[in-house]
C-alpha cells in the first residue's frame, strides 16, 4: 500500500524553498520528541485529517487523503513564511513519484490560519490540502 504522508513528507523534503527555510526538518504524523527541546524552530509536520476517500468500487487504483501542513517557526511570520513555501511545492506536484507513490495532484483544501501552540505556545501555521495518488506503490 502506498505511503502518501512519507510522500507528502519527501516533496516538502527535496523543495529548495522550503529546506533553504527548515533544512530536512519535515516529519509525518507528529513532532518528534528529539525535536521539542529545540523549539520553537522551523520546521512542518503533515499529518492525516480524514476527509472523503475517492474510492470508485475499486475500479480505480487511486485514492484521495485530506491532510494538515502544520508549520512552525521562531515567530508567527516565520511560521506562515514556511507554510507558504510548503503551499508553493505542493500545489506545483502533477504526476510525481516520491517515495513510491505516484502523487497525481496536491490542491488546497482551505484557507490558512496562524496561532500558538496550546502547551509549548510556539507560533505556527496551519493549511489543509487534499491530494489524489495512485493506491499501488511504483516499483
Amino acid at each position: 500500500m502506498a505511503d502518501i504522508v512519507t510522500a507528502i513528507v519527501e516533496i516538502l523534503k527535496a523543495d529548495a524553498a522550503v529546506a533553504a527555510l527548515c533544512g530536512v526538518r519535515v516529519f509525518g504524523n507528529e513532532l518528534p520528541d528529539t525535536e521539542t527541546p529545540s523549539m520553537p524552530r522551523s520546521c512542518i509536520v503533515v499529518q492525516p485529517s480524514g476527509g472523503v476517500s475517492f474510492q470508485a468500487g475499486g475500479y480505480v487504483d487511486a485514492d484521495t487523503q485530506r491532510f494538515d501542513l502544520i508549520a512552525y517557526g521562531a515567530s508567527p511570520y516565520l511560521a506562515d513564511r514556511l507554510r507558504n513555501a510548503g503551499r508553493d511545492a505542493l500545489v506545483a506536484v502533477r504526476r510525481e513519484v516520491s517515495s513510491g507513490v505516484l502523487v497525481h495532484w496536491v490542491q488546497s483544501a482551505g484557507g490558512f490560519l496562524t496561532a500558538r501552540d496550546r502547551d509549548g505556545q510556539w507560533p505556527f501555521a496551519f493549511q489543509s490540502f487534499q491530494t489524489l495518488f495512485a493506491t499501488q506503490e511504483v516499483i
